[in-house]
């Protein structure tokens, strides 16, 4: 993955290289505009790698639920002769199982977006203090 950024890294810096010259631009430092770039398809990268973890864990999860409850129902089928009671009983657990794993699911998919976002808002602040500074000099931090 880092070999194929850096080549389009490489190729971006080459294009912008060409358009600052064509357009006569003054003081563009290609090489700090370049590497904010590289950031960003990093962890834009990096993203997509957290969503396709976060998708995982929760589809093994999904299956993982679904066998447990395929083998509940086998056990409850196999024994057909159940009161009432125990009719009712079977499927109030059946109810709370069901929610509980609803419950880890929506957990489970919130974590994960959270880390996609943390990762996509840490590198925009990056990006919006480059070019604060970029536009601004000499002012510090606010």
């Amino acid at each position: 993955m880092t070999e194929e950024i850096d080549a389009a890294t490489k190729a971006m810096k080459e294009q912008l290289a060409r358009l600052t010259e064509s357009f006569k631009i003054p003081g563009v430092d290609i090489d700090a505009l370049m590497e904010s770039q590289r950031k960003n398809i990093e962890a834009m990268s990096r993203a997509a790698q957290l969503t396709a973890e976060g998708a995982a864990a929760i589809s093994q999860r999904q299956l993982e639920i679904l066998r447990a409850t395929s083998e509940q129902l086998t056990t409850a089928l196999r024994d057909m002769k159940l009161s009432s009671q125990q009719q009712g009983e079977f499927a109030r657990k059946a109810f709370e199982t069901a929610l509980a794993s609803t419950r880890e699911l929506a957990e489970m998919t919130v974590k994960s977006n959270t880390e996609v976002f943390n990762v996509v808002k840490q590198r925009m602040a990056e990006d919006f203090e480059k070019m604060r500074t970029a536009f601004l000099p000499g002012q510090g931090k606010t």
